[in-house]
């Protein structure tokens, strides 16, 4: 038989394909299925940190930006007031 010939498992006693009623691929130790497990958590978890941000933005208060950005007379009494001291 040459090295490319395709061999095929036979079973011993019955002479049947063991090749052909095996699957391919068997995850006996359940590794695949915990890491997908995982996956799916994280991935709900930041679909429901997505799902909060997009609802506050919908539902929460307006932030006034002009209080939160410093301005020329607010940072000109924040001088006068650190040089006065």
């Amino acid at each position: 038989m040459s090295r490319m010939e395709l061999r095929t498992v036979t079973d011993s006693a019955g002479g049947t394909d063991v090749a052909a009623s095996a699957p391919v691929f068997v995850d006996t130790t359940g590794r695949r299925a915990r890491w997908l497990r995982v996956l799916s958590v994280l991935l709900c978890l930041l679909f429901l940190a997505y799902l909060g941000a997009l609802a506050g933005g919908l539902f929460g208060s307006s932030v006034d930006l002009s209080t939160a950005m410093p301005t020329a007379a607010a940072s000109a009494s924040a001088t006068a007031s650190a040089t006065a001291g």
